[in-house]
């Protein structure tokens, strides 16, 4: 599974976004790879919010702070 997300640094949003899914993918048992992406790579994406998480090329979540819970169901869809 390719995991890729657009955060900044500096938005509290996003450090809870991406702490959440560091656990998501823990209580899961994967050693997922999660790959950021750049300002660039996130528009050419047509990324208009973060954080962002992208599956498989999939863009699956935009702008929202999803709970570990709506992370695992992500994962496991793409599994």
């Amino acid at each position: 599974m390719k995991l890729q997300v657009y955060m900044t640094d500096d938005c509290p949003k996003c450090m809870a976004f991406g702490k959440n899914l560091q656990e998501a993918l823990k209580e899961l048992n994967l050693d997922e790879k999660i790959e950021r992406i750049d300002l660039k790579h996130a528009i050419e994406m047509n990324i208009t919010s973060c954080p962002a998480l992208i599956i498989n090329g999939e863009i699956k979540s935009m702008g929202a702070l999803l709970s570990v819970k709506e992370l695992k169901k992500m994962l496991k869809e793409d599994m």
